[in-house]
């Protein structure tokens, strides 16, 4: 049971650690031998049951873990400008999220104005991964017909996007 969850754990939150580690070391693989300790850690600690947020937990050992490695490199008292990056949330500030979410409604009004055809090529060509002869074939219509259709919905939603950016 414990191994099964320590799998999900590191399916799951491996690549976001890794990334996280990398951009505080600025060296890949020293942050992939961290990322490897901190799923030692978690796979050693003495837990009778699941962290309440293993994530939090996770980046938590990630954290002690490269305190540990700057005090490493240098013996020194560490300055706390050194660490303020790493008290950093690593998830989106809410500003960020609230623009995201903006855009993607804005984006999802402009498809649902968009002609039916052209709408179907860049949904079918950005999402679905069809290429332009195949949404051509499903259109009836010449490949470069459907380049076309894929070409014009694409300069919509951008002007949609510019629209959107402060001037």
């Amino acid at each position: 049971m414990r191994e099964s969850l320590f799998d999900d754990l590191y399916r799951q939150y491996q690549p976001e650690l890794l990334g996280f580690l990398s951009r505080q070391l600025g060296c890949r693989e020293l942050a992939a031998d961290l990322c490897h300790e901190v799923y030692l850690r978690l796979f050693n600690a003495p837990r009778k049951s699941e962290p309440d947020n293993p994530r939090a937990y996770l980046f938590r050992i990630a954290r002690n873990l490269l305190i540990d490695q700057r005090r490493r490199q240098a013996p020194e008292l560490i300055a706390i400008e050194t660490l303020e990056p790493m008290l950093a949330c690593p998830r989106a500030c809410p500003e960020t999220a609230i623009c995201d979410q903006q855009c993607a409604h804005r984006l999802g009004e402009t498809l649902s104005r968009l002609p039916e055809r052209l709408r179907r090529a860049l949904v079918w060509h950005r999402l679905e991964g069809l290429t332009q002869r195949e949404i051509g074939e499903r259109l009836g219509v010449s490949e470069r017909m459907a380049g076309r259709y894929i070409a014009q919905a694409v300069t919509r939603c951008q002007a949609e996007l510019d629209a959107m950016e402060p001037a």
